[in-house]
């Protein structure tokens, strides 16, 4: 690199630190609740600004609770999220404001709770869930952020529990459970989210309902007035 772009890169740099402007907001007790950069000029008594920059979030209580860079008032890179005690709970990504790439949730014990993907600020793919042991809980596939595909439940023992398939992110047909060694022990019929069988004993349930009503009332035009 030659010293003329190094200048320009360096003069670049700090331009762009001299135009961020950092803000600081507390809560009622005093303790920090927030450190934002707003880029320069944008931020007024009646506007809040173009965030542009780091910012931090905080619990009351001091420790941070998540961390997010912006760019143009939006969103751009890792969300990095923890508890109180310092313990990575969630890290995901953005772009242009959009959730893009793998979301992470964790379990205080650090085991992954859960993961999917993000494109343009939808679930793609495959999700998996998991137990505190790291065992596999359930997997399930999203298309444009709706569930598509079989859906399975494992116990923590990795045994399937249950599977039903999801169509435009409804419940169509069999769901199905498994006891330990396998067998199908229970079994209900969806129909677009909807247990049929339930709803025809609500819809049944509702017809003599009616029936009843309408037999206690009297339609006589001779009735007193």
């Amino acid at each position: 690199m030659n010293k003329y772009l190094s200048a320009l890169l360096v003069v670049s740099s700090l331009s762009s630190i001299a135009s961020a402007e950092l803000v600081k907001s507390y809560f009622k007790t005093g303790g920090l609740k927030a450190e934002t950069n707003y880029r320069d000029g944008t931020r007024t008594e009646t506007r809040e600004g173009v965030k542009d920059g780091i910012e931090k979030i905080y619990y009351e209580e001091g420790p941070l609770a998540y961390s997010v860079n912006y760019i143009d008032g939006k969103r751009d890179g890792k969300l990095t999220w923890y508890d109180k005690q310092g313990r990575l709970l969630a890290e995901m990504f953005y772009d242009h404001g959009k959730m893009e790439g793998i979301e992470k949730a964790y379990y205080v014990n650090s085991q992954i709770k859960h993961q999917v993907k993000y494109i343009n600020d939808k679930k793609e793919g495959v999700q998996k869930e998991y137990f505190d042991n790291g065992q596999l809980a359930l997997t399930v596939n999203y298309k444009n952020n709706k569930k598509e595909g079989v859906q399975k439940e494992y116990t923590e023992e990795g045994k399937l529990y249950s599977e039903v398939t999801y169509k435009n992110n409804y419940k169509e047909g069999y769901k199905k459970w498994y006891d330990a060694s396998g067998n199908v022990i229970k079994k209900e019929f969806f129909k677009q989210d909807r247990p049929v069988d339930l709803m025809k004993k609500v819809q049944a349930k509702k017809d003599d309902q009616t029936e009843i009503f309408i037999k206690d009332i009297d339609f006589s035009p001779q009735k007193a007035r």
